[in-house]
């Protein structure tokens, strides 16, 4: 009987040294498996900024401002010509940039440019409609996978029926464009677009195109209210929340996710916009 027992005991303790020993391996690849999957994440802080063709701080002087946020790209609109990106990329430590090719509304120094951590490839300039407004358009790779970036800044009809009527053709001419690609681009749209998207009270046009080719601005999945926000004028501190939030950051939520995100509050603003960002998260 006691032989019988001491069988037992040596074959229970082998057998808890087995299933240590699988417990530790499977353990460590759990540990690894995380690993790999964290490699795998594809992550895109991407950031947009109106800086008012750079009368109120010089180009180191913003990519200053901004560096602290770590971003992988900015998109810039009414930034002076020359080498006025290089330089903002410079301070901001985005090696890689590319400047428009037209100015907006045919305004000096009212360039969009794209400033980037990855190498910028497939320059384009977009016509919305005609070279008074474009998209400066850019591709990169992150992590091997390839995302088309475009600089904005959308006219605003004001004056008169067929101002707005004209407004609203461009708008419409670049969506349109958007929308032939929306199958096969992973795309980010950041700038000035000049209107506040859609909210309880009102919607807008605008904002509404977009939404029907299945984009969206940051704000939503952010649960920001623009209504209570503003990112100009950024000058006037009357106009502090007054709904004016007109920069925005637009992404396909069925390809990526926001992780985080916001406006940028300057102590001593830099321009008549305040910059916005966001952190992007490819699914």
């Amino acid at each position: 009987m006691n032989s019988f027992v001491r069988i037992i005991k040596k074959l229970n303790q082998k057998l808890m040294r087995i299933v240590t020993k699988w417990s530790l391996l499977l353990l460590w690849m759990s540990f690894i498996l995380a690993a790999c999957q964290k490699d795998n994440v594809i992550q895109l802080k991407a950031a947009a900024y109106n800086v008012e063709y750079s009368k109120n701080a010089t180009a180191t002087e913003i990519g200053e401002a901004l560096k602290s946020f770590d971003f992988d790209v900015v998109c810039f609109s009414e930034a002076p010509g020359g080498d006025w990106t290089k330089q903002v990329g410079k301070a901001l430590g985005l090696p890689y940039q590319v400047v428009g090719k037209y100015t907006t509304a045919g305004h000096d120094d009212k360039y969009k440019t794209i400033v980037s951590r990855t190498p910028l490839y497939d320059q384009e300039e977009v016509l919305m409609a005609d070279t008074l407004h474009t998209a400066t358009k850019a591709k990169t790779k992150i992590n091997g996978l390839e995302v088309t970036i475009y600089a904005v800044h959308f006219p605003f009809g004001w004056r008169d029926q067929a101002h707005i009527d004209e407004t609203t053709n461009k708008i419409s001419t670049f969506v349109d464009y958007l929308k032939m690609r929306q199958e096969s681009d992973v795309s980010v749209v950041a700038g000035d677009f000049n209107f506040v998207p859609s909210n309880s009270e009102e919607k807008n046009q605008y904002y509404e195109m977009f939404k029907t080719i299945g984009m969206d601005v940051s704000w939503t999945a952010l649960g920001i209210d623009c209504t209570k926000s503003n990112t100009y004028n950024a000058m006037e501190p009357e106009d502090q929340s007054n709904g004016e939030v007109i920069d925005h950051i637009v992404y396909n939520p069925s390809k990526m996710k926001v992780l985080d995100g916001g406006i940028i509050e300057m102590q001593v603003p830099l321009s008549d916009h305040k910059p916005v960002w966001a952190l992007l998260e490819l699914k």
